[in-house]
């Protein structure tokens, strides 16, 4: 029995240390300014003028965000400069839109290749989602 007990418990430690070898289940967590740099920043008084996302907006927009560009997505070797561009979520405009009361967003990438390949013309590489307030994303063109 002790046996039986002991191949078991090995078999779930190598199991599990596998799993964080590999990096399933993780995120790459947001890196830190250095101090230096974080000491010279002012914030505002006031956010009036900014853009204001409420909770279910927040989560349909990291639904369709994950689906279009998951986490950790990374240029690959070889990749033309369009590609690569592509596979930057800094590359694109995000709009998203709730035409009514109904919990269902609509949320737009639209690729704006002068950040990355300017001079590139492409005539498509975003899309467009409705998700739910829940983050289930309903449709996707």
């Amino acid at each position: 029995m002790r046996r039986v007990f002991s191949v078991v418990t090995s078999f779930c430690l190598m199991t599990l240390s596998g799993c964080s070898f590999f990096g399933y289940g993780l995120y790459k967590k947001a890196e830190w300014a250095p101090p230096e740099m974080a000491a010279r920043v002012k914030f505002p008084n006031s956010y009036e003028k900014g853009a204001h996302l409420e909770g279910p907006m927040v989560v349909a927009l990291a639904a369709a965000m994950n689906d279009f560009l998951p986490p950790g997505t990374v240029p690959r070797k070889g990749d033309d400069p369009v590609a690569r561009c592509l596979s930057l979520r800094e590359t694109f405009q995000v709009s998203v839109w709730q035409p009514n009361d109904n919990n269902i967003f609509f949320v737009r990438f639209t690729p704006d290749l002068s950040r990355c390949a300017p001079g590139a013309i492409i005539t498509d590489g975003g899309a467009e989602y409705a998700v739910d307030a829940e983050g289930r994303i309903l449709a996707r063109k």
